[in-house]
């Protein structure tokens, strides 16, 4: 089984798909999370709350692009490649967004949120979820199952099995499926280090993705649906464990056939989106929207609800909340053209300038 090779082109209309799940993600956490749970925001929006609960769903869109996007990204690359890719990719917004972060949380935070220097210092490895650290801001969870995902991706690179990517898929969902016959409460000390390497009930999202990208790049539906398939039915159940978790917590506040009708349509959009029926939103205006997303993400959640708390008692909360999404958007695009765009430019290019790691490079082609 082999992966088709097709020439990298920028797909604007992802660049739309991922800044809409971003936006919905703000939105749960502003118009929901934030008041329903913990007493995070003192700022109720209840007319927006049967929306924006559901918004959580937007981090597994963010891992069904993430599939697409790394296969394409992975298929004609090499491990150093790939490795200098991804870090420079990641690290330089993700940097600032933890210094800023930490910095607001410890002027204006307290008594409600609090950071140390160790933790801050280990935050910016994104390696602490690994360790039990806890993040700076809870949103770095997901990275954590991003940064397995690269590891396993740059494992096939490094020993040359990328033609394979069919075989690791069909492998991704076989542990998914033992985890739900051998939960991971019961598992021996070894499956459980698989099944926390392999985001079991995660995968079944980087899975279809990385199947709706084969069906873009070998123009064939037939060969490719039936891991689509299993990857939607185990993200249905996953999700329906998930909801019933999320109903203890949340005082059953989730309806779970909304649950299936989203994700339902985040499978259709991708499907859409590989058989080039998306194609008139393939503009490159969504571009400027797509370089949001990843500093929207890591700076919204506790510096938001820092905001709430400091002025939600005398100033308009509807007012303050259009106040506070459009200012993180514009400190977003300030950290992409600053720091993101520019920082991960350098040092995409020194890393490419190294010798030690041409050197390796070569070896690697």
């Amino acid at each position: 089984m082999s992966v088709t090779t097709v020439k990298k082109e920028r797909l604007y209309h992802l660049d739309l798909i991922r800044f809409l799940a971003a936006l919905y993600v703000v939105l749960y956490h502003y118009c929901f999370r934030g008041y329903a749970k913990d007493n995070y925001s003192i700022l109720e929006f209840s007319p927006l709350e049967g929306f924006s609960k559901y918004g959580y769903l937007g981090v597994e869109l963010f891992f069904m692009i993430s599939g697409f996007v790394i296969l394409m990204s992975a298929q004609n690359s090499n491990l150093i490649k790939f490795c200098i890719s991804r870090f420079t990719r990641l690290y330089p917004a993700f940097w600032f967004c933890v210094l800023l972060t930490a910095t607001i949380i410890s002027l204006y935070g307290g008594p409600l949120f609090n950071v140390t220097l160790d933790q801050v210092l280990i935050n910016l490895t994104m390696f602490n979820g690994f360790i039990g650290i806890e993040h700076v801001d809870g949103v770095y969870w997901s990275l954590v199952i991003e940064l397995k995902f690269y590891i396993l991706i740059s494992l096939l690179l490094l020993f040359r099995i990328i033609k394979y990517i069919k075989v690791f898929s069909w492998l991704l969902l076989l542990i998914a499926i033992t985890q739900i016959i051998l939960p991971f409460s019961e598992a021996p000390t070894f499956m459980k280090v698989i099944y926390f390497m392999c985001f079991a009930s995660k995968s079944p999202y980087f899975v279809a993705g990385m199947f709706f990208f084969l069906i873009k790049s070998e123009k064939n539906i037939i060969k490719n649906s039936l891991p689509i398939i299993i990857s939607y039915i185990l993200a249905i159940y996953f999700a329906f464990e998930d909801t019933a978790k999320r109903n203890l917590k949340y005082d059953n506040a989730y309806d779970f056939t909304i649950v299936c009708i989203l994700i339902t349509l985040f499978f259709v959009i991708l499907f859409l989106l590989s058989t080039n029926k998306l194609s008139m939103f393939n503009k490159k205006v969504f571009l400027y929207l797509g370089i949001l997303t990843y500093p929207l993400y890591l700076i919204h959640q506790k510096i938001g609800y820092i905001i709430f708390n400091n002025f939600g008692g005398y100033v308009n909360k509807w007012m303050l909340l259009f106040i506070v999404i459009t200012g993180m958007l514009l400190v977003s695009y300030l950290i992409n053209k600053f720091i993101e765009k520019p920082l991960g430019t350098y040092m995409s290019q020194k890393l490419k300038k190294n010798k030690f790691l041409n050197k390796l490079n070569t070896k690697s082609i």
